[in-house]
């Protein structure tokens, strides 16, 4: 015999509902908590890494090296912290190593953007690499796009170890 529409269901039913609700509410929750300045780094990353550092900043095997979980150690010393800064205001040229992988390629400078914008990139990396702060603020970005600097010259900056 078919139950009634207003029969109670079985309680495991009901409990697996409310289990099915809790989780989706606990997700909404830690969206909202996202950090700002790292979603807005994630958008611009997109943008203007994506195409050769790939979305999710994995990297494409001779084009350009990974930075999701390689950047861990340059976010937390203030010396690497200017190197990055130097990176994205001055661009890349040349060949370095990366996670045991060679690369010999020229990478963009980006001193068009904003210092708040690639401020929000590299927290947005931060993040990826387990850094939870930000990691490069805005004063750091501009300092190294008050110096005059060729990419190649960023080059030697990294083999020098800042």
């Amino acid at each position: 015999m078919k139950r009634p529409f207003w029969f109670p269901r079985p309680l495991a039913a009901r409990l697996a509902r409310l289990l099915a609700l809790g989780l989706a509410c606990a997700a909404s929750t830690g969206a909202a908590r996202a950090d700002p300045l790292a979603e807005q780094g994630k958008a611009l990353f997109g943008t203007h890494c994506a195409a050769c550092h790939n979305a999710d900043a994995s990297g494409i095997a001779g084009v350009a090296p990974p930075l999701a979980g390689a950047l861990r150690e340059r976010l937390a010393s203030p010396a690497d912290q200017a190197y990055l800064a130097n990176v994205l205001t001055h661009g890349l040229a040349g060949p370095i190593q990366s996670q045991g992988q060679s690369f010999n390629g020229i990478m963009p400078s980006f001193a068009t953007l904003p210092d708040e914008s690639l401020a929000a990139v590299l927290s947005w990396l931060a993040a990826s690499n387990g850094v939870p702060e930000q990691a490069v603020s805005t004063a750091t970005l501009a300092g190294a796009r008050t110096e005059r600097k060729t990419p190649g010259a960023v080059r030697k900056l990294r083999e020098a170890g800042q």
